[in-house]
């Protein structure tokens, strides 16, 4: 009996403790269920403060050898746009007289880009093609002067004003300041006010007849002008450099005709001596326009000749020819104040090898190019030639003299003489200047 009470009182003692625990487990499960169930509460997401404040920046990390992904290349720039007729358009305008009426005829021409021209129809319109859009453009119909240079844009209307015109007023007079009644009057030279354009005028002439010896010529362009006048037995003579100025007037021009000489002898055959009939003889190069009012002369049954109106003093040439024979230029006289000089000139006949024409000089040919006294070519094996000379070089002094003090007649001169004599010439090439001494022969063209 004792021992099945003893474990009976174990049995209730496991029972009490499985009962206290199974109420430690369910006291706190009626707890959770009865009361009010808060949210759940998450961890909270660790930032960096910063993030807080800025936007976000890169991880910093240790560095590290790594190959950089290229930079995305920048966008194409947009391709040129290329100027096109079809895009710009012809550059059109209007040319203007002084009067403010539209100028048929007038010449339109571009400075930049060169080439670009057209003429003005009937009612003073131009058209220039689209590649002159933006060029500087000028017009220019004598007698008035070039309009002013402007820049001409395709879309517009563009206008070009020409130039009022001037005029030259003055007398013809001898040495002793009597009136010259009848004589040649003509453009020596003129060198144009602004670009120039197209306002040629060298060599114009007119012949004048007054009591007075007066003259006047009307319509001239602006620029610079040196006239020339001549008369019967009397050499040409030129003015002073005269500036005309646009719609203005120069007045009181002088020129003074000196008394000629004369020019006496016999041409003849150079290989028979017999005289050569009706050659012709007269002044070369007395003029850079040509316009001289000296008379040629014949020769006569004995090839004899008298030229009157040859320049008493200073060098001069004559020319003599014949049909059947080469043309001479007989270079270097000189009548040394007196009233008469003598020359005899021998003639070859024409032949098979081309040549048609002989002078005693250098063999250079010149022109004016911007005021300056350009060689525009030599003669091949000629003294210029073997001097080393050549175009495009610029003749600043002859003998010493500068050529901005001579006409371009006077430099002629002053290079053409006999054979056997010398000539010294300043040639600038290249921004160098060298004095090259000359010795003159006849040369044959």
């Amino acid at each position: 009996m004792a021992d099945s009470g003893t474990a009976g009182a174990q049995r209730r003692a496991w029972l009490s403790a499985a009962l206290l625990s199974v109420a430690l487990l369910v006291i706190p499960l009626l707890v959770w269920l009865l009361l009010p169930r808060p949210g759940p509460v998450m961890p909270a997401r660790r930032e960096p403060a910063a993030a807080l404040l800025l936007p976000p920046q890169p991880e910093l990390t240790a560095p590290r050898e790594v190959e950089a992904p290229p930079a995305p290349p920048p966008p194409p720039a947009p391709p040129p746009r290329e100027v096109t007729a079809a895009s710009v358009g012809p550059v059109r305008g209007v040319v203007l007289d002084p009067e403010g009426h539209p100028s048929a005829g007038a010449v339109v021409s571009c400075r930049e880009p060169p080439g670009a021209s057209a003429n003005a129809d009937g009612e003073g319109r131009f058209e220039l093609p689209a590649e002159a859009d933006g060029c500087t453009a000028t017009a220019a119909q004598p007698p008035y002067g070039d309009a002013e240079p402007t820049r001409v844009t395709a879309g517009r209307d563009n206008v070009l004003r020409l130039l009022a015109a001037g005029s030259i007023a003055g007398e013809v007079v001898d040495p002793s300041g009597r009136p010259v009644e009848a004589y040649l009057l003509a453009i020596e030279s003129f060198t144009p006010a602004g670009s120039g354009a197209n306002s040629n005028v060298n060599g114009r002439a007119r012949k004048v007849s007054d009591p007075g010896g007066a003259f006047r010529w009307d319509a001239l362009a602006p620029g610079r002008y040196v006239l020339t006048a001549s008369s019967a037995g009397r050499p040409p003579a030129r003015s002073r450099p005269v500036d005309v100025e646009a719609g203005r007037g120069a007045q009181r021009v002088r020129i003074v005709l000196p008394q000629g000489a004369t020019l006496r002898g016999r041409v003849v055959d150079a290989a028979s001596r017999a005289p050569v009939v009706e050659a012709q003889v007269e002044l070369d190069s007395a003029t850079s326009s040509g316009a001289n009012a000296i008379s040629l002369a014949l020769t006569d049954g004995n090839g004899d000749y008298e030229l009157e109106g040859v320049p008493a003093s200073g060098p001069f040439s004559v020319r003599v020819r014949h049909q059947q024979y080469m043309a001479k230029i007989v270079s270097g006289l000189d009548a040394r104040g007196a009233q008469s000089t003598r020359v005899d000139v021998e003639l070859r006949q024409l032949d098979d090898g081309g040549a048609r024409e002989e002078l005693t000089g250098i063999g250079a040919m010149l022109s004016l190019s911007s005021g300056r006294v350009i060689i525009a070519g030599v003669v091949e094996g000629g003294p210029a030639a073997s001097a080393g000379l050549m175009a495009g070089d610029v003749i600043a002094r002859i003998d010493g003299r500068p050529t901005t003090d001579l006409e371009l007649t006077d430099c002629i001169q002053r290079l053409r003489g006999p054979a056997g004599t010398v000539v010294t010439v300043g040639v600038e090439r290249e921004g160098r200047t060298l004095d090259v001494t000359i010795r003159r022969d006849v040369v044959v063209r």
